[in-house]
């Protein structure tokens, strides 16, 4: 297979390596690393580019790891990129692997295969395989049964796109564990609940099953907090602008946090105006507490509760300066 070097649009230092099959240019820049060829009037481009590690090119290393990536049936220069920061052994492998796949029928090359199988672009998901090459380890009927149970039991693209490694699982662990997650009412699947385990499992399930409960008919976290607080679901967004915390509290956290509040003698109103405490450790907010009644404190302002560690112990050194000197009148 011929190839002829592509001179690269940036030229702060470039470098020559000849052999009687190739060219290889190695430009050198403080953003790009860039070793180009062109194949039958198609350029294809090989680069570790912005930003990354300078790996210098020793002659005849970078042309056998070209003719290997060009081997693979990249359908786009784009695709091809993540790869080439593979060494060459990996890359030997998944060459095996994949013109084998290409010989029984299977598929041109496993990136395109599970591209087209979860609806994501190619080149999106290119970066993310060259980083789990166990992909191209796997069976081919592996891969494919396992695939088949995430999109049958609705996992979603996305999901399975940022969790690759629950590929390494078999078909029926998969189908076991997402099976029983779905008997219990959980219609939102996930990859990390197969890989999880047992005891992060049960737990996951066990919080959906209770905020199911406290939600009943409400239909979002911002409508239960509404009902609790007397107020509107307006005023509740408003809340969640001014405190992002709130937009991803769990419904389990707020009815626990809102049922102690209202134990130790706090006002719906008074929580309501001063929402921020929702955002805090109930646990921090309750030593706290026992802090300040500890120095004679009946009145305490919630927004005192979550005030940073540091303000916070100003706060009761003041209160403490305060109880002596009146104490000690001179």
């Amino acid at each position: 297979m011929a190839l002829r070097s592509v001179i690269s649009v940036f030229r702060p230092l470039t470098t020559f390596y000849k052999t009687n099959a190739v060219t290889i240019l190695k430009c050198v820049s403080p953003k790009l690393n860039y070793v180009g060829f062109i194949q039958n009037n198609v350029r294809l481009s090989t680069v570790s580019h912005r930003n990354r590690t300078k790996v210098p090119v020793k002659s005849g290393f970078d042309e056998s790891k070209a003719k290997i990536v060009l081997a693979l049936n990249f359908q786009s220069p784009e695709d091809t990129l993540p790869f080439y920061k593979l060494p060459i052994r990996t890359l030997i492998h998944i060459y095996k692997v994949t013109k084998d796949d290409e010989s029984k029928g299977y598929c041109k090359n496993r990136l395109y295969y599970i591209a087209s199988r979860i609806q994501v672009p190619p080149s999106v998901l290119s970066e993310k395989i060259a980083k789990r090459t166990f992909i191209y380890s796997l069976t081919f009927d592996w891969l494919e049964k396992s695939l088949d149970v995430l999109l049958d039991m609705g996992v979603t693209s996305d999901r399975i796109l940022r969790d690759l490694w629950v590929l390494k699982y078999h078909h029926e662990t998969i189908h076991e564990r997402l099976l029983r997650v779905k008997n219990m009412g959980i219609s939102n699947l996930y990859p990390w609940m197969v890989r999880c385990s047992e005891d992060i499992l049960q737990r996951f399930i066990s919080i959906s099953q209770e905020t199911k409960t406290i939600l009943g008919e409400s239909k979002s976290t911002q409508t239960y907090l509404a009902n609790r607080l007397n107020t509107s679901v307006d005023h509740v967004e408003e809340m969640c602008i001014k405190i992002p915390a709130l937009k991803t509290i769990r419904v389990t956290k707020v009815k626990h946090f809102l049922d102690f509040l209202l134990m130790e003698g706090f006002e719906v109103e008074d929580i309501a105006m001063k929402p921020r405490v929702l955002s805090a450790s109930q646990k921090t907010v309750k030593q706290r507490l026992d802090k300040l009644r500890g120095l004679g404190l009946n009145e305490i302002n919630l927004n005192v509760l979550c005030r940073s560690k540091k303000d916070f112990q100003k706060y009761c050194e003041s209160i403490e300066t305060i109880s002596k000197e009146s104490g000690n009148p001179s």
